[in-house]
């Protein structure tokens, strides 16, 4: 059992991480903002008010641009992405449902899903979805890339034979992320 103050300390740690994660994340999309890639709602799958609480749960005092402009309808991939991060892995939290639209949101881009969320590598993208979602990185237990396990769970909830990710035919490391099972 830990004591009040082990405690104390690794919620304060837990809390670094969550916080760590957001910033990585919205400073990638400001960025993306910033280049003419389209106002934050867009680029991350959440509308206004969600946000105006992000930021000032985890961010206070920082100004979002654009924060008038509502996020537009997800595509179905997109919903069904989200689903899937809330209903088989999310532990419920409110962090845990922004993260799923986020998740949802950018896998819908075209490089490494850690690359479109601004991490630093993939390991990274591993620990928040261990963090955050820890069911489904549990399930993850041959560490596939993301993108790819998601569409896996989706489709094979969905009783299909197989199911591509959208953006693998035109990814140079198609052959790498299609490897036969066991390699």
């Amino acid at each position: 059992m830990l004591s009040p103050t082990e405690a104390a300390a690794s919620g304060a740690c837990a809390n670094a991480l969550v916080q760590s994660d957001f910033a990585c994340i919205i400073d990638h999309a400001l960025a993306e903002h910033a280049a003419g890639r389209g106002p934050l709602s867009a680029l991350l799958g959440l509308g206004p008010e969600a946000l105006e609480r992000l930021c000032a749960k985890w961010f206070s005092g920082m100004a979002l641009p654009d924060l008038s402009v509502p996020a537009p309808a997800p595509a179905a991939d997109q919903e069904a992405i989200a689903l899937l991060l809330i209903w088989r892995g999310g532990d419920g939290s409110e962090e845990s449902r922004w993260l799923a639209q986020i998740l949802a949101r950018r896998a819908m881009e075209g490089s490494h899903l850690w690359e479109d969320l601004g991490l630093p590598d993939r390991r990274a993208l591993g620990h928040l979805m261990a963090r955050h979602f820890p069911r489904l990185a549990e399930a993850n237990s041959r560490n596939m890339r993301w993108k790819k396990f998601f569409y896996r769970q989706i489709c094979s909830d969905s009783e299909f034979a197989l199911c591509l990710s959208p953006s693998c035919d035109d990814c140079p490391e198609k052959a790498e992320c299609f490897a036969p099972d066991g390699a």
